[in-house]
């Protein structure tokens, strides 16, 4: 099954480095991936911070298998406080380390959270961009208690960094694009004045 994902993952590399991290394409890497090991749903949350300077989570983007309800549109994975809610992933999650378990092996509110889910077991690893933690991708499995064994957390990191990747590249493109539409004003207003 691993060896499936790994293929997978260069498909997904160079769909998101060709074609850029948008919302199509990004779901479309993430379904690939849980489609090849097999969990029931593969998210993304993006940290910001609250107006307070709480640092918040959000969910940006999902795949779910057919078998998993979607949690795209659920309210409750919007700006979640991590201190109120995630307290025990900040520390791993900023240090690039993954976070598994399942939902007992969390106190609550976090358990409560996962469970209505219908989350059983989850591996989440952090997506760093530029040196700064940026969020999270994750698989759930809404069947078993998986042990996530080393090579899935291996597949997890890989889709981490394709990710990171392709963010990166996101942000180059538009401070690109921003530099040309100023050098164009530029050029623009230099060709008036000498008209």
């Amino acid at each position: 099954m691993a060896s499936q994902a790994y293929a997978a993952l260069m498909d997904v590399s160079r769909l998101l480095l060709d074609k850029g991290f948008e919302p199509g394409n990004v779901s479309e890497a993430l379904g690939q991936v849980g489609a090849a090991l097999d969990v029931d749903r593969v998210y993304v949350f993006e940290n910001s911070r609250g107006a307070d300077g709480t640092l918040l989570c959000s969910q940006r983007y999902e795949w779910n298998a057919a078998c998993a309800s979607a949690q795209l549109d659920n309210p409750e994975l919007q700006n979640v406080p991590y201190d109120e809610v995630l307290p025990s992933w900040v520390q791993p999650l900023s240090s690039g380390q993954v976070v598994k378990g399942s939902p007992r092996d969390f106190a609550s509110p976090a358990r409560e959270l996962l469970e209505s889910q219908d989350i059983r077991s989850l591996l989440v690893c952090p997506i760093t961009l530029g040196g700064e933690w940026w969020g999270f991708v994750g698989f759930d499995d809404c069947r078993t208690e998986r042990a996530w064994p080393t090579a899935e957390s291996s597949v997890l990191q890989a889709l981490s960094n394709a990710l990171a990747g392709s963010l990166r590249h996101a942000r180059l493109r538009s401070a690109l694009t921003g530099v040309q539409a100023q050098l164009r004003a530029i050029i623009d207003r230099c060709a008036s004045t000498t008209s």
